[in-house]
């Protein structure tokens, strides 16, 4: 059943545009990343081809751009197997 629900998460898409309360944190290439203020966390995500990969939350926007610096770096060093 989880591993249903997260197919299912990572097959949505990103609606075209930029989404509205959201902070792009990073685009390039196949990859955006955008922050969501909820008030008591940030929320990111990171989408490849309007599709999500990876998601996470941090205390701070700061905190945000950095975990989303860190997971690119992440898939950057592994691009021949992922993209």
């Amino acid at each position: 059943m989880e591993l249903e629900l997260e197919q299912r998460m990572q097959s949505l898409a990103l609606p075209l545009g930029e989404p509205e309360g959201l902070t792009k944190l990073y685009d390039a290439g196949p990859y955006t990343a955008y922050g969501e203020d909820l008030d008591f966390m940030w929320r990111w995500t990171i989408y490849r081809d309007s599709r999500l990969v990876q998601e996470g939350c941090s205390l701070t926007l700061d905190a945000s751009r950095r975990a989303v610096a860190h997971v690119m770096a992440v898939f950057q060093s592994s691009w021949p197997e992922i993209g």
